[in-house]
This record gives structure tokens, C-alpha cells and sequence, in this order.
């Protein structure tokens, strides 16, 4: 593919990827504040200048910007990301308001402003579950070899551990293991971390104690990371492969759900408390050429351009599955310019019978906004590098 016609496919696929989870988020927000009888003024698709626009029935905005990096809801009454208004704000803003005040977000019980801030997380994670299991009912599950230990790598840390061909590892860290690929997720983010394995061995259960070697290795892109590496190989012989019914299928977008939130919860509490490296955390620039990466790789397998076009649309909708779950998450972490953030001033406001002063409202807002502005200075920094890395 030239490069044209690649950047082209990179820049479509980010947008595509961009416009799902982000449009569906927002939409968590406002059929949320829609259910609660709060008027949404605004309902923005991108930031920057306006695309186009229209009103609907209800009086809402509805614009495409263009910048597809993002997006908001705007309810009347609403104060923005920095802050929530304190006390005294609130009673000018009734007065100025009338009988507008009835449908205006900040004065809705707690519960109600709870829900609407947590809505929009919650899309993100229905969308991922709906993504996965509608490709669990559609194709199966994806082929895979048993957890059983195939060959020990000599010299390795498997090898030094006391692994021995045959092992079938049952569980790491007492997270169940049901595939050989389950192992490798559990391994390659934690290089150095002592890791508990529960291996089953001749009938009887035993625990080995294990650290991940970290070594640079390269991906069929031509890009190196850092990753864990145990020193242990899969068994021989052909992948199993698994049929679901859409019962079954939900099941498995739950559970492929839940596996998602639960590693990349363990990850970025172990970066925020320096216990791994920070370097498999990635931007828009990584989203960006990851989804460049799954389109290009999709085209190329496809056989005629009707299998390419399917191929693409499976794996980037495959890939906003994982995508949606990250920022679904990233929006809960407990930051004021965030989500999170403002289910914690709910619940000291629920605590407090009074919402937190604006003076700790802006404090919050400026050190949230540093260290969300931190988080993405280290992601950038190492998508930059993983380029580099391809270039040189």
C-alpha cells in the first residue's frame, strides 16, 4: 500500500474509531439527563469549528466539529468541566432561572446528577460488551490452545521457576487462566513483578513463583516494546475453536468486557503508583496508529476488496471495543476535570448536605487538569518513541 493510500486508511480509521466510542459516550449523558427531564442545550460531535449544525423539536443543538477528538453535552445550567456551582451560585442562578430551573442539571437530586455524570462511562462499557458478543455470535470465539505448557525455554525464567513441559497453569495472581493466550496478557505488561502461578502437575495443585524477564521486542510492524516475557511455549497441535448461542455469546462479551477493565485498571493503578512502567500507555497518536496498523494488516489479508472492506470493519469494531472500554474507565478515575471527578463532589456534597466551595472546586479542576495534562504528555512520549522505533 502506498504511503497516500495508508495515511488516507490511518486517518479514516482513527475518525471511525473516534466518532463511535466518543458519540456513544455522550449519548450515555444525554438520554441519562433526557430520562431525568434535564434539557440539553447542546450536543457537540468533535471541538473546534463548526461542520454543521441543527435544532431538533426539543430545542438541542446538534453540531459536528472539526476536530473529532472529543466531544460534550451541554445541559442548561451547565458550569462546564472546571466546577459545580457552590450554595450561594445556586440560589442566583434559581432566581435568574424561573421556572427554567425545573429542567436545569444543577438542581436535580444528587442521585439523578450521579447518574447522568455516570451514564456515559456505563455506554462505553455497553457498547463493548454489544461489540463483543455480537462478534462471539458471529464468528465464534477466536482459535486458542489450552493453558497446558508446550516447551520450556532454556535459560529462561520458566525454566529457572521449575516449570516443567506439561504444567497446565490454572490461575496468576488468582486470576483464572482459561487460555494459553490468557498467560501472555497476565505476563507482558509486568516485567520484574513476582508473579503467583497455580499450576496443576500430575493431578495435584502447586504454586511456582515467577518474575517476567522485560525484553525489547519487535511487532510485525516494525515497532519495539518493552514487554514481560516468562520463557514458555504453547503446546503443539491445532487451535480449539468454540460456537456460542446468543445467550452464550453475551456471556462472553461480559466476560471479554470485564478482562478488559480488569487489566487495564491493575495497569494504570500500578503507573499512578510507580509499581510498572508507564510505557505501554498511549495517545491519540497511538490510537491513531494502531488503527492505521488494523486497517493496513486488514486490507492486505483480504483476498478481493469485498473481504478487505469486511476484514477492516470486523477488526476496527473489534478494536473500539477495547477502545471504548479504556475511556469509559479513564472517565471514572477520581479526577475533578473528569467524570470521576464529579462523582466525588457528589458524594461529598451527599455527605456534607452542601456541595464542596468553589475556591476547592477550582483548586481540584487546576491540579486534575495537570496531571490528566501529565498523563498525556507520557502517552505522546511514548507513542513518539514507538515511531520512532519503526523509522530508525
Amino acid at each position: 500500500m502506498d504511503l497516500i493510500g495508508s495515511g488516507f486508511l490511518t486517518i479514516f480509521s482513527f475518525v471511525f474509531l473516534i466518532s463511535i466510542v466518543v458519540v456513544i459516550h455522550e449519548l450515555g449523558h444525554y438520554w441519562a439527563g433526557r430520562f431525568c427531564g434535564v434539557h440539553a442545550e447542546a450536543f457537540s460531535m468533535g471541538f473546534g469549528p463548526t461542520l454543521f449544525s441543527w435544532r431538533d423539536k426539543r430545542g438541542t443543538v446538534w453540531r459536528v466539529a472539526a476536530l473529532p477528538l472529543g466531544g460534550y453535552v451541554k445541559f442548561l445550567g451547565d458550569a462546564g468541566a472546571a466546577s459545580e456551582p457552590d450554595a450561594d451560585k445556586l440560589e442566583q442562578l434559581r432566581r435568574d432561572m424561573g421556572e427554567a430551573a425545573d429542567r436545569c442539571y444543577h438542581f436535580k437530586p444528587i442521585w439523578q446528577r450521579a447518574f447522568i455524570t455516570a451514564a456515559g462511562p456505563i455506554a462505553n462499557f455497553i457498547l463493548a460488551i454489544f461489540i463483543f458478543a455480537s462478534i462471539a455470535l458471529t464468528f465464534g470465539s477466536q482459535p486458542y490452545q489450552l493453558p497446558i505448557v508446550g516447551s520450556v525455554v532454556e535459560g529462561g525464567v520458566g525454566e529457572a521457576a521449575g516449570f516443567e513441559v506439561g504444567d497446565r497453569i490454572l490461575a496468576i495472581n488468582d486470576n483464572r487462566i482459561d487460555t494459553f493466550q490468557d498467560i501472555i496478557t497476565e505476563v507482558v505488561w509486568r516485567p520484574g513483578e513476582a508473579l503467583r502461578f497455580e499450576v496443576e502437575r500430575d493431578g495435584a495443585t502447586l504454586v511456582i513463583l515467577a518474575a517476567p524477564r522485560g525484553e525489547r521486542i519487535e511487532d510485525q510492524f516494525g515497532g519495539t516494546r518493552t514487554l514481560g516475557r516468562i520463557g514458555l511455549g504453547s503446546q503443539a497441535g491445532p487451535a480449539l475453536r468454540d460456537q456460542y448461542n446468543p445467550v452464550e455469546a453475551l456471556g462472553q462479551g461480559v466476560d471479554r468486557t470485564w478482562a478488559a477493565v480488569s487489566m487495564t485498571a491493575r495497569y494504570v493503578s500500578r503507573v499512578v503508583t510507580g509499581r510498572v512502567s508507564a510505557e505501554l500507555l498511549n495517545g491519540p497518536v497511538g490510537i491513531a496508529t494502531a488503527a492505521g496498523q488494523t486497517a493496513s494488516a486488514s486490507v492486505e489479508a483480504g483476498g478481493t476488496a469485498a473481504e478487505s472492506a469486511f476484514l477492516l470493519l470486523v477488526n476496527l469494531i473489534n478494536l473500539a471495543g477495547f477502545l471504548s472500554v479504556g475511556l469509559g474507565l479513564v472517565n471514572l478515575l477520581p479526577i475533578p476535570i473528569l467524570d470521576g471527578g464529579h462523582l466525588v463532589y457528589y458524594a461529598y456534597e451527599a455527605v456534607a448536605r452542601r456541595p464542596l466551595s468553589m475556591k476547592a472546586q477550582a483548586l481540584g479542576f487546576r491540579v486534575g487538569l495537570v496531571f490528566v495534562l501529565g498523563l498525556m504528555l507520557v502517552a505522546t512520549w511514548n507513542d513518539l518513541n514507538y515511531l520512532l522505533g519503526q523509522m530508525f
